[in-house]
């Protein structure tokens, strides 16, 4: 009895409903409610992804500008994030090798020592990278910020007659006087 009764509490834990098994099949329509939930998740599915293909283009268009170093060592691409976290990997190995076999190291010290100087020089690194990105606010939010800004800035401009918005071009030389 116990086997089971845990048999069939895996099997319900797998996702198996055994009294589906055996029940008759119905060939009924949904209902009404049914519909509509499976109606709004497909638009809220198909607003997700147009809201994605939106934001990539927008990113791809814009990324695409300022781009100083070749893709595969700018780590702001696929290409980047593979090349330097292989050169990441393979810096402490050769160091490794170097200490032990050029100069003659102990491999246990020198392991020791790679392996804590790494991660000393990587977290450093890394805290050095978000400080500067807070200092310079080159964080996702400011930038979010910024662009929500400039949108509502916009979108007021064009929401004003061709008279005030020649009074505010007057009113910004002026000041810059």
């Amino acid at each position: 009895m116990k086997s089971s009764i845990v048999f069939y509490s895996v099997l319900a834990c797998l996702g198996w409903n055994p009294a589906f098994s055996f029940a008759p099949t119905c060939h009924t329509k949904l209902s009404s409610r049914s519909d509509y939930h499976d109606n709004f998740q497909r638009d809220a599915f198909r607003q997700k992804h147009e809201r994605i293909d939106s934001t990539l283009l927008f990113m791809a268009e814009t990324n695409t500008e300022g781009r100083k170093l070749p893709f595969w060592l700018d780590p702001g691409t696929k290409g980047g994030v593979v090349f330097l976290s292989f050169v990441l990997f393979l810096v402490p190995l050769l160091a490794y090798n170097v200490a032990t076999n050029v100069f003659g190291a102990d491999e246990i010290e020198t392991g020791i020592t790679i392996g804590v100087g790494f991660t000393v020089f990587a977290t450093v690194a890394w805290v050095s990278t978000y400080i500067f990105r807070v200092a310079t606010k080159d964080m996702t939010y400011a930038k979010q910020l910024k662009d929500y800004e400039d949108a509502v800035i916009a979108k007021r401009l064009e929401e004003l007659d061709e008279d005030e918005v020649k009074a505010l071009q007057e009113e910004i030389e002026r000041d810059d006087f």
